[in-house]
């Protein structure tokens, strides 16, 4: 009888945590994305744009997930409840437009479909968003576009933490819908750079990678660095820069290129909205990488701080 008694009370107690624990998720979850929304709400209103769009955020490759759908009408809600002076086109209304137009806008909005769309549904800006698994949590990384280029105005990153109901989402590939004609309907074939495109802000500065190294060669990480305030100097450290690649070796860095200097540890001061290239050199990687998992660069302006990429494929 106390046997059958202690095993009810461990019962309760996993039940109990079980609730708990699930509790502790999806409040972690619901800050992050109203943190996250309250820094782009007040990021997109220093843009002086009035009115945008969200669209259907993707995977790394431009899939649309039911995920993505997901955040996509999370992010669209929250921001229109912000009260930070535009307006955000209800997704509904957005679809109706899509479809009517016979509009593509599934993975990555290339210029042509940010001008088209912005057009139809009368918007100056757009919010996109990628979506990167990465142990127990989803790195989110958000966009606003400008509706006539497609450049990047501003950007952030984030991470909610991937509980059952996220891998869930995730996992709910949405597939594409053939054209009237019955063919499959095609995704933008806008080349991107090898390793893909990633933007992480930090800072006041936005990092961009462009290139990715050849797995096997000692080669660089190539960037274009952007100070969003007022002009001050960048310095990043190179030896204390490291990279981790798929089969969990860690790498140190030899060498930085910020514009016309370089160096082990290199500062250049950056002039407020002008891009500057720089490229951040590893050791040799293993010819069996095929993917680095984490690119850390040590930096500091006014203060020390990291800047992290993850998920990058190397080039063959």
């Amino acid at each position: 009888m106390k046997g059958m008694k202690f095993q009810r009370i461990l019962f309760c107690i996993a039940i109990m945590s079980f609730f708990l624990l699930s509790s502790s998720f999806s409040a972690a979850y619901e800050k992050e994305v109203s943190d996250l929304c309250g820094v782009m709400s007040e990021k997109i209103a220093k843009t002086g744009k009035n009115r945008i769009a969200v669209v259907d955020f993707t995977d790394l490759q431009g899939n649309v997930t039911e995920l993505g759908r997901f955040l996509a009408e999370e992010f669209s809600v929250k921001l229109a409840g912000m009260g930070k002076g535009f307006k955000v086109v209800d997704r509904t209304h957005l679809k109706s437009i899509i479809n009517e137009h016979k509009l593509s806008v599934t993975g990555m909005i290339d210029p042509q479909t940010a001008t088209q769309l912005g057009k139809f549904a009368g918007v100056n800006a757009l919010l996109a968003g990628t979506i990167t698994p990465f142990g127990d949590t989803i790195r989110l990384s958000l966009k606003v576009l400008d509706a006539e280029s497609a450049k990047i105005i501003t950007a952030d990153t984030g991470n909610i933490p991937k509980t059952k109901a996220i891998e869930e989402l995730l996992a709910g590939k949405i597939e594409q819908k053939p054209d009237p004609k019955g063919e499959p309907s095609k995704k933008s074939e806008t080349p991107t750079p090898s390793g893909r495109t990633q933007i992480v802000e930090a800072s006041g500065f936005v990092f961009e990678l462009k290139e990715s190294p050849v797995s096997g060669q000692k080669e660089s990480f190539s960037f274009l660095i952007t100070n969003k305030e007022k002009d001050r100097n960048l310095t990043i450290d190179s030896a204390r820069s490291r990279v981790f690649d798929d089969s969990g070796s860690e790498y140190k860095g030899v060498k930085i290129i910020l514009g016309n200097r370089e160096g082990s540890y290199t500062g250049n001061v950056l002039i407020t909205d002008i891009p500057i290239k720089a490229a951040l050199s590893f050791d040799q990687f293993s010819s069996q990488a095929k993917m680095i998992k984490v690119l850390e660069i040590d930096c500091s302006a006014e203060k020390d701080f990291k800047v992290k990429f993850y998920n990058i494929p190397l080039k063959k």
